[in-house]
């Protein structure tokens, strides 16, 4: 359970033109519409490497809500996965990002605090590179289910079972 004063931060990652890559943002947002806590801030940002740092600071949970293209699974199927599962390789995209797993590392090392706990939420991708404002249909059906998923979750967090609505939306007190 979280103290009182301890935020969550529910991050959606991508870029809401290349198609399918907007998954993360548009799950975020259909969130945002439907649960509200004074505890819980929902962001969109399209950052890696360094910048991303400055984003998770200061929250005590964090999900992240992103695409993948790992060609394992069907498009539309969510993994969630904790940051002890990524592997520890801070190794360079390129000159600006490292990875995820390497900028937590980073995180650490300057001294840095950091979320105590991050999931990430990530949907298999069909199409990242299409410039769209909308997702494939397998990836556009699997939305619902990652609101509910980030729903549940910070509530999980937040140790809240019960809810009352306010102007159609959910407002925990």
């Amino acid at each position: 359970m979280l103290k009182q004063k301890e935020k969550i931060l529910v991050l959606g990652l991508g870029n809401p033109i290349l198609s399918d890559d907007g998954v993360g943002i548009y799950a975020v947002r259909q969130a945002s519409s439907l649960f509200i806590h004074p505890q819980v801030e929902y962001q969109e940002s399209s950052l890696a490497g360094f910048g991303f740092i400055d984003t998770i600071t200061g929250f005590e949970k964090v999900i992240i809500v992103d695409s993948i293209n790992w060609q394992k699974n069907p498009p539309g199927t969510i993994s969630v996965i904790k940051t002890k599962d990524l592997t520890n390789h801070p190794y360079l995209r390129n000159f600006h990002n490292l990875s995820l797993s390497g900028t937590l590392a980073l995180a650490d090392q300057l001294g840095i605090p950091r979320p105590k706990e991050i999931l990430i939420f990530a949907v298999e991708v069909q199409d990242y590179s299409t410039f769209s404002e909308k997702c494939t249909p397998e990836v556009e059906a699997s939305i619902p289910k990652v609101v509910q998923m980030i729903i549940e979750q910070v509530k999980s967090w937040l140790s809240i079972d019960e809810e009352i609505y306010i102007e159609g939306k959910v407002k925990n007190v």
